[in-house]
């Protein structure tokens, strides 16, 4: 079993993303966590420091979940396919993280400027690899952020109708999506 703190973050993102933010509760999460709601105050000063807390572990997280496996020493195809690939597993295996991005990045708790500072400290490496993309010529000449949106965040709304029963995701699918991602960056 997880320990109290981490208990804790899990069932405040679980509670924002099927409930929202004011379904959420500081009791309903010591009751989902199972601990006591005091215990909650010795990690987190009150309800904004916890959720800010959620978010910024959760990037961090996916970062280093994005990251796993790439070298950069590989050809840019083949470290483009693993970052695909680690987002769309991640995401797969982790459909509150996704409901809770949506919820948070909708609410009073974002600032565009905080999400910028924490964009460059996780996903420094990311946006390099599109920068490096453009820069040799080989992806389109937009901005590595927009690149990465169009390469990676399409797969939120993909995994999300996933998880909903929308549509079905399989390997030939995933190869294919994979394939199509790539050649949306591609300079032609």
């Amino acid at each position: 079993m997880a320990n109290k703190r981490e208990r804790i973050l899990n069932a405040a993102e679980h509670l924002i993303a099927t409930r929202g933010f004011q379904g959420m509760s500081m009791q309903l999460v010591a009751r989902e966590a199972e601990v006591a709601t005091g215990t909650i105050y010795r990690y987190f000063t009150d309800k904004e420091s916890l959720l800010r807390c959620v978010h910024e572990e959760r990037l961090q997280e996916v970062s280093l979940a994005l990251l796993k496996g790439v070298d950069t020493q590989n050809p840019c195809f083949e470290q483009f396919r693993v970052l695909w690939q680690n987002c769309l597993h991640y995401l797969l295996s982790n459909a509150d993280c996704l409901l809770y991005r949506v919820q948070y990045e909708a609410s009073p708790l974002f600032n565009r400027e905080e999400e910028e500072r924490m964009d460059e400290r996780y996903f420094k490496p990311v946006f390099e690899f599109f920068e490096q993309g453009r820069q040799s010529g080989l992806f389109r000449d937009l901005p590595a952020p927009l690149l990465g949106f169009l390469a990676l965040e399409n797969l939120m709304l993909l995994t999300q109708k996933h998880a909903r029963g929308c549509i079905q995701l399989n390997e030939a699918i995933f190869d294919e999506l994979m394939d199509a991602a790539w050649n949306a960056l591609l300079k032609r």
